[in-house]
């Protein structure tokens, strides 16, 4: 067996997938503990591999307008254009959950370059 046989192949979810949606939902619920209030997404990229994935998506509240970060404790940041509806994480499976390894709510740049050195992800889950 060499060693690309031994991990998984990097893939995106189809949408409407178990993998997907289960990805997708530890997504909202760290967004919901951290910023108290449900979201939905538009995905931009979602990537799976070797025990990692990677969600790059905007923000929307329920009537599907870009999130309003009134009430949260982005709010400030965000009145003062500091906060974008982005959302980025790294989550690790864990037996058949997600867990985010890391994840920022709102960047205005590409935090996630650094992630593959820093957690160990692999460099293929951030591509397109």
């Amino acid at each position: 067996m060499n060693s690309s046989d031994a991990t998984e192949q990097i893939h995106t979810p189809e949408p409407g997938s178990a993998e997907r949606r289960q990805l997708l939902d530890a997504a909202r619920a760290a967004i919901k503990r951290k910023l108290g209030r449900d979201v939905q997404f538009v995905v931009e990229q979602v990537r799976v591999g070797d025990g990692w994935g990677f969600l790059y998506a905007h923000m929307e509240d329920a009537d599907g307008k870009p999130i309003d970060y009134a009430g949260t404790p982005l709010a400030d940041s965000a009145r003062e254009g500091y906060v974008s509806p982005d959302y980025v994480t790294l989550l690790r499976r864990e037996g058949d959950a997600w867990t985010p390894a890391a994840d920022v709510i709102g960047p205005t740049d590409m935090v996630w370059l650094s992630w593959p050195e820093k957690y160990g992800a692999p460099h293929a889950l951030f591509e397109d």
